[in-house]
C-alpha cells in the first residue's frame, strides 16, 4: 500500500476516534501512536500533556518517566491533515521546541510561573525535581508524526542539554506502516557485534544431525548485556515470563555481591541466559566461528541476570569489564516463534510455580476469547443495519495480517465487519476488566504491569472454573469495553478537563462499579451488549462521576506532587471510594438482581460445557485415525498411559467406523497434550 493510501486509512481512524472533531485530532494522533509504542515496548506507559507556547517556542505533547531506568521520555507531535514530508528542517524545529521546554524546566522559576491547572505545570515541576535530586540518568526525545520521513534526513546525534545526556528518535507514519504491513508484532532488533564490540563474537555451534534448529553456546561480556538492556529495555525481554512475574528492575543480592566483589567468578556462579533469535549471521576468523550479528535477539530466561547487571552497573557504578555471562542461543524461524519460544521459556523456568504458558498468547483463555470474537456477531448499533465482530487480536499483527493480500473490495468488506474501533488486544482486555474489578490503581501502573495482574487472576480462575469464560463472559467484557471507551471519548471535551485522561477513565469506571456493588445489584451488561452503547442517562451520569473523580485524584498528599504517580497508589483509590454520589433513578433501572444474574451465569456455563465437548470431538476427528495410531505405536516404548487411556485411543484409531463420544474426546485432548509434553511428534 502506498503512503498516501495508508495515510487516508490511518487518519480515518483518527477522525473516528476524535468523533469527527478535528480540534482533537492532534491529541488523538498522539494517543494512537503512543499506544502503538506501548505495544512495541518502546514506552512502558505515558501521560498525555499537550502544552505549547508559540511565543516561547516550546512544546510537549506527552511524557513518561521510568523509575526502573531513571529515564525521562518527552514526546512531541507533528500533525498534518494531508500527506506530507518530514524534512530535516522541520524535524530540527520540532525537536528544538521540546528541548527548550526541558531546558527551561531545569530552572524552578519556570514551573512556578505556570498556573497549577496548566498541563505543563506538573511535568515541568517533576523534571525540576528529578534533576535536582539527581534521579534523572538520561532524557529521550521522541517525535511522532503522520508525515513521511524524507530520505534525505540524517540521523540526529545524541548530545547533552545543560549536562544531561539526551537522545532522539522519530516515529513517522512510514515506520508505523512498515511494521503493520510486515505482519510482525514488533520492529526488528538487529544486534551488530562488529559495531557494539568493534569485533565479532566467538561462539560454539551445536551440530544437529536432523537440522531442526541452529543453536550456539557463547560467553557474552557483562557490559554488552547491560548495554543491550539499556538500549532496548523490555523489547529484549518480551518473551521472558519471569521478567513479568517478579524481576522487573530488581537486583538479586547474590549477583550484586559477585559483580562488585568477585566479577571474574560471575561466569562460574551464574546460570546464564537462554536466548532466541530469528536469524544469526556468522563468519570464521582464524578457524574460530564467530557471530557477526543477531536479528530479533530475545532473552527468554535470564531476566534477573540481565536486570542485575544493568542496575548494579547503573546504581553502584560497578565495573563489568571482568564479567561474562554464559548464553545458549537458539535460532527459531518467525513462523515457529509463537509455539516454540513459550516452551523454551516454560521449560527453562520450571522453578517458577506459576505456569509460564499463562503469559503467552496461546494459552487456552486467549484462544477461546479469539474463537468467540471471530464467530459471535455483535448486534447492529443505532443508525446501522450491519452486524459486526469485536476483533480480539490474540497475537500482535493479526488484524493487519488478516487484510494482507485482500483486494480493495474485500478489504473494505473486512473492515466493515471488523471495524478498527472494535479491535482490542490483550492489554486492552486487562484494562477493561481491571477497571471494572475496581483496581484502577493497578491499571494506572501501565499496560504491561496491569496485564500481569490480570493474567495471574485468570490463570488461577481458569484451572477450576474454565466454563465461566464463555459467550456471556465475552458479551459482558465487550459491554465493559463500550463503557470504558465511551468515557474515554467524552473526557477531553469537558470544560473541566486538564489532563490525566487515562487515570480519570479507569477511576471513573471503577467508582461506578463500586457504587453499583454497594446496592447489592448488578449492571445489566447484556443490555449494553445488545445496544452496543450505553444509554444517554448513563453517559450523563458518567460525566458527573468523571468530574468528581478528576477533582479527588488531584488532591495529592504532602510529599507527592505527581498526579500520575499518586494514581498508582491504593490510598488514592481509597480516597475515590469515599466520594458520595447517588445513582439516578434512570440508571438504577438498568440494574438486575443477584437471582437474575445467577440464572444467566448458570445457563452460560451449561452452554459452554456443551460447546467444549463439541470442540473436543471436532479436534479428535480432524486429527484422524492415523494420528491416534501413531500415538498408540509411540506409547509402546513410552509407557505413560493407563489402560483406560489406551482403550480410548483404540476407539479413536478406528475413525470413521467408531466415533469417540464428546466425553471420550475431552479425554483424548488431554491424552494428546500429555503425549506432546513427553516428547511425542508426528
Amino acid at each position: 500500500m502506498s503512503y498516501d493510501d495508508f495515510f487516508k486509512d490511518f487518519m480515518q481512524d483518527i477522525y473516528a476516534r476524535s468523533a469527527a472533531d478535528r480540534d482533537f485530532s492532534e491529541v488523538v494522533l498522539t494517543e494512537r501512536v503512543c499506544d502503538f509504542l506501548v505495544e512495541q515496548a518502546v514506552l512502558e506507559n505515558y501521560t498525555a500533556a499537550s502544552y505549547k507556547k508559540k511565543t516561547l517556542g516550546i512544546r510537549v505533547d506527552a511524557y513518561d518517566y521510568s523509575d526502573e531506568s531513571d529515564m525521562l521520555t518527552l514526546i512531541v507531535t507533528n500533525f498534518h491533515n494531508e500527506p506530507a514530508s518530514l524534512t530535516q528542517t522541520l524535524i530540527t524545529r520540532v525537536f528544538k521546541r521540546a528541548v527548550k521546554f526541558f531546558a527551561k524546566a531545569l530552572d524552578s522559576s519556570f514551573y512556578k510561573s505556570l498556573d497549577e491547572s496548566d498541563p505543563g505545570f506538573n511535568l515541568a515541576r517533576d523534571i525540576n525535581a528529578f534533576c535536582s535530586s539527581k534521579k534523572l540518568r538520561k532524557t529521550r526525545f521522541i517525535l511522532l508524526s503522520n508525515a513521511l520521513l524524507s530520505k534525505s534526513v540524517d540521523d540526529i546525534s545524541d548530545y547533552d542539554v545543560k549536562g544531561f545526556p539526551c537522545s532522539f528518535d522519530i516515529w513517522d507514519l512510514g515506520r508505523i506502516q512498515r511494521i503493520e504491513e510486515s505482519g510482525k508484532s514488533r520492529e526488528d532488533i538487529i544486534v551488530d557485534f562488529s559495531l557494539l564490540l568493534q569485533e565479532n563474537l566467538p561462539c560454539l555451534p551445536i551440530s544437529n544431525s536432523k537440522g531442526a534448529y541452529e543453536s550456539f553456546l557463547l560467553a557474552l561480556p557483562g557490559s554488552l548485556v547491560a548495554e543491550l538492556y539499556d538500549k532496548y529495555g523490555e523489547r529484549l525481554l518480551e518473551q521472558n515470563v519471569r521478567t513479568f512475574l517478579q524481576f522487573r528492575g530488581k537486583v538479586n543480592k547474590g549477583m550484586r555481591n559477585t559483580i562488585q566483589n568477585t566479577p571474574e567468578m560471575f561466569f562460574a556462579y551464574n546460570n546464564g541466559i537462554t536466548a532466541t533469535a530469528e536469524e544469526v549471521t556468522t563468519t570464521e576468523f582464524n578457524g574460530q566461528v564467530c557471530i557477526k550479528s543477531i536479528k530479533n535477539f530475545q532473552i527468554v530466561n535470564g531476566g534477573q541476570t540481565t536486570a542485575s547487571l544493568f542496575n548494579t552497573h547503573r546504581n553502584n557504578k560497578a565495573d563489568l569489564a571482568a564479567v561474562h555471562v554464559q548464553a545458549k542461543l537458539t535460532v527459531i524461524p518467525p513462523e515457529e516463534t509463537e509455539h516454540i519460544v513459550p516452551r523454551i521459556s516454560e521449560y527453562a523456568n520450571t522453578q517458577n510455580k506459576v505456569s509460564a504458558a499463562d503469559f503467552f498468547s496461546n494459552h487456552p483463555f486467549h484462544l477461546r476469547v479469539e474463537e468467540i470474537s471471530r464467530r459471535l456477531w455483535a448486534p447492529s448499533s443505532a443508525g446501522s443495519l450491519r452486524e459486526t465482530h469485536w476483533y480480539y487480536e490474540r497475537v500482535r499483527g493479526q488484524y493487519a495480517n488478516a487484510q494482507t493480500n485482500l483486494t480493495p473490495s474485500k478489504k473494505k468488506e473486512f473492515l466493515a465487519i471488523n471495524p478498527r474501533k472494535q479491535m482490542f488486544i490483550k492489554t486492552d482486555l486487562a484494562k477493561f476488566q481491571g477497571s471494572w474489578d475496581m483496581n484502577p490503581h493497578i491499571v494506572s501502573l501501565g499496560a504491561q504491569k496491569n496485564f500481569v495482574k490480570f493474567a495471574e487472576a485468570v490463570s488461577r480462575r481458569w484451572e477450576n472454573h474454565e466454563h465461566e469464560f464463555n459467550e456471556l463472559y465475552f458479551k459482558r467484557l465487550i459491554a465493559k469495553a463500550i463503557l470504558f471507551r465511551t468515557i474515554d471519548k467524552f473526557i477531553m471535551k469537558q470544560p473541566w478537563y486538564g489532563g490525566y485522561k487515562a487515570n480519570i477513565v479507569t477511576y471513573t469506571v471503577a467508582k461506578f462499579s463500586q457504587m453499583i456493588n454497594t446496592t447489592g445489584m448488578f449492571l445489566d451488561l447484556e443490555n449494553i451488549w445488545q445496544r452496543q452503547s450505553i444509554t444517554d442517562e448513563m453517559e450523563k451520569f458518567m460525566i458527573i462521576v468523571a468530574e468528581t473523580v478528576n477533582s479527588v485524584i488531584q488532591e495529592t498528599p504532602a510529599g507527592i506532587t505527581n498526579v500520575t504517580e499518586w494514581c498508582k497508589k491504593e490510598l488514592c483509590w481509597q480516597n475515590v471510594q469515599k466520594i458520595s454520589l447517588d445513582i439516578p433513578k434512570q440508571v438504577q433501572d438498568e440494574l438486575i438482581t443477584r437471582k437474575e444474574k445467577k440464572y444467566k451465569d448458570s445457563d452460560a456455563r451449561s452452554v459452554q460445557k456443551i460447546d467444549k465437548g463439541i470442540e473436543a470431538q471436532k479436534f479428535v476427528l480432524e486429527k484422524g485415525e492415523l494420528f491416534w495410531k501413531h500415538i498408540i505405536d509411540w506409547s509402546e516404548s513410552n509407557r505413560i498411559f493407563s489402560p483406560k487411556e489406551h482403550g480410548i485411543m483404540l476407539t479413536a484409531s478406528q475413525i470413521p467406523l467408531k466415533i469417540p463420544s464428546e466425553k471420550q474426546s475431552l479425554l483424548l485432548v488431554d491424552i494428546e497434550k500429555k503425549a506432546v509434553e513427553n516428547g511425542f511428534t508426528v
